[in-house]
């Protein structure tokens, strides 16, 4: 089975995505039909910008977004440039650079807004998009996601057909790919978003984009601070070098700093890789059963304390398509005795190994209550607590039963790189995973629902998914932070309600 590993739906397009899918147009409204102008920053004594706040950058990392390899800065180029779209938490499409876009499986038209101009005020041009659509496929941090896309057409001024590789309903999504205006510096190219990089008395700052519609902040002006790399960011926030900082939490811990906090979930799928070449776990009634034993609620709340959302189903539970029904498979029998009796494999005292990496305080102690909660169903497990670098070796060498993994999905919830020969499937085997595949495969085409897939997969299991971790937005006394309306693809998204409520 041909496919390529990346991408699958990371995605959503607002809530008529089957609509799209089905080749019907979508009509996605440009976001803020406000149209005042925005505050212009105001001046300090000696005439120089006043900057009201403080971001941090890594100086030793490009701030060019297709160069920029540091998280710090490639969140910060967020607020400098924006794509054709952009996604809310629940994964709906909103237009930026676009206005909206219909599509069939193997095409995508993106419908232009063609008065959309670049901070220069000069408008942006569809030899503007190519340009940039190239260099994010070459890119390290936009080319996974984009992998399915072959190349673009310009039937008219005022459209653009991508076109797939694969069939894919959900490729929209993809289309967050910052625009660019070619032929501008490299260093810091100009781009259309809220804000716009200006040196002043030498000092680099962020001030508003002019030619930005409908976006007036109460921040007008940022100034930017240097740091080493983003690992210190969380601790600029305490010697005021920022009002706002980000932590992925990716090392399991969390140090606290004198800071207001708030969760922001990520679509990092953390799940319970199963060995399916062990002969009672390439059951799928056994692998039910474990699924069935897990209080994932439980594991969210205590192993990773709070920073995380259980999931019923492989895909994010803020995706607006399940969000609904929390993506609670049909299954038609889903008590732990049953299953176990059913199966002809009962591994009975025979114990499973789990691995882990133990230098990950959340998933050591993730792996510690699995043990417990499959004790309790009559499953005997052992947990191997190993070395970070000692822990992939032995995943990709397959030397477990199960083992505790993660893995970030495009913006389209791709889930190819789960499956049999993709980068995450260790432990998967054609036997665990021949049904749902093909099921996931028809899903993309537009020939199912999701919940059928999701059911289907249900059956199967060839990986348990537990939960989706969460990120964590932290902000000084400061400032107030508005609603929680940022997410994982934009930490500044709600930028424009931040107020100053007293000095640094």
């Amino acid at each position: 089975m041909k496919k390529l590993v990346c991408i699958l739906l990371s995605a959503l397009i607002p809530a008529l995505a089957f609509s799209a899918c089905s080749g019907k147009k979508i009509n996605l409204q440009l976001p803020g039909a406000v149209t005042t102008a925005p505050a212009e920053p105001s001046t300090n004594e000696d005439g120089s910008l006043l900057a009201q706040a403080r971001l941090v950058y890594a100086k030793n990392d490009s701030l060019n977004p297709y160069e920029a390899k540091s998280s710090v800065n490639i969140r910060l180029l967020s607020l400098v440039y924006d794509g054709l779209f952009t996604l809310d938490s629940a994964y709906n499409l909103n237009g930026a650079v676009a206005k909206g876009s219909a599509g069939g499986t193997g095409t995508v038209n993106v419908m232009l807004d063609t008065s959309a101009k670049f901070s220069d005020g000069t408008p942006v041009r569809q030899s503007d998009i190519i340009y940039s659509f190239e260099l994010a496929k070459k890119s390290e941090t936009y080319g996974e996601r984009l992998a399915n896309f072959t190349d673009v057409t310009t039937p008219n001024p005022s459209n653009m057909i991508f076109s797939l590789a694969e069939p894919d309903i959900f490729a929209q999504n993809c289309l967050t790919f910052p625009i660019i205006k070619e032929g501008s510096d490299e260093n810091r190219p100009t781009g259309a978003g809220r804000y716009i990089f200006t040196e002043d008395s030498g000092r680099l700052l962020l001030k508003i984009n002019p030619e930005r519609k409908g976006f007036s902040p109460a921040i007008t002006c940022f100034e930017l601070t240097e740091i080493k790399d983003s690992t210190v960011t969380n601790s600029s926030l305490e010697i005021g070098s920022t009002c706002f900082s980000f932590d992925e939490l990716a090392n399991g811990t969390y140090t606290r700093v004198n800071a207001k906090t708030q969760n922001v979930l990520m679509n990092n799928l953390v799940y319970l890789g199963i060995n399916g070449s062990n002969e009672y776990l390439a059951d799928p009634l056994i692998r039910r059963a474990v699924s069935a034993a897990l209080d994932r609620n439980e594991i969210v709340t205590s192993a990773f304390q709070g920073h995380a959302k259980a999931a019923a189903s492989p895909f994010n539970p803020e995706w607006y398509i399940i969000s609904g029904t929390d993506g609670a498979p049909t299954v038609e029998n889903s008590d732990i005795s049953s299953l176990l009796e059913q199966s002809e494999n009962n591994p009975g005292k025979i114990p499973f190994s789990l691995i882990v990496n133990g230098e990950n305080g959340f998933k050591l102690e993730a792996a510690k209550q699995i043990r417990d909660m499959l004790a309790q169903a009559g499953i005997t497990v052992m947990v191997y607590s190993l070395a970070r670098e000692d822990f992939y070796t032995a995943v990709r060498n397959g030397d477990f039963d199960m083992y505790i993994g993660e893995v970030r999905l495009t913006d389209n919830m791709n889930l190819y790189p789960l499956f049999k020969g993709g980068r995450c499937s260790y432990g998967v085997t054609q036997n665990t995973q021949e049904l749902s595949f093909a099921r996931y495969e028809q899903m993309l085409s537009g020939e199912c629902e999701p919940m059928d897939f999701i059911n289907e997969f249900s059956s199967e299991l060839p990986f348990i998914p537990l939960c989706y971790r969460s990120g964590l937005a932290l902000y000084t006394n400061s400032i107030d932070y508005g609603d929680s309306s940022s997410c994982i693809f934009d930490v500044y998204a709600n930028v424009d309600r931040w107020n100053i409520i007293k000095d640094d």
